[in-house]
């Protein structure tokens, strides 16, 4: 019966956070954008409320050639040994 009640639960708040447009698209109360800090890139969103957000993206290209330059700067150690 819990189990049921929390089922219940998150659908109705995912159900009440839907922003479905008449077209099937969605809209959202904030809008993202790319940032670039420190040669990475970031989400950033403005939030109607005033409330700032960053987040890493995880695989900006930056990221990915340091990563690639990591790892070759590895191999050559390895091969060396």
């Amino acid at each position: 019966m819990k189990k049921l009640i929390l089922l219940a639960l998150i659908a109705i708040v995912m159900a009440g956070c839907d922003h479905k447009n008449p077209d099937g698209t969605y809209t959202t109360d904030y809008s993202v954008r790319v940032y670039i800090l420190d040669s990475c890139e970031y989400y950033g969103v403005l939030d109607m409320g005033n409330a700032n957000y960053l987040s890493h993206k995880g695989n900006c290209r930056f990221c990915k050639e340091r990563r690639k330059k990591e790892l070759e700067k590895l191999v050559i150690r390895l091969k060396e040994k």
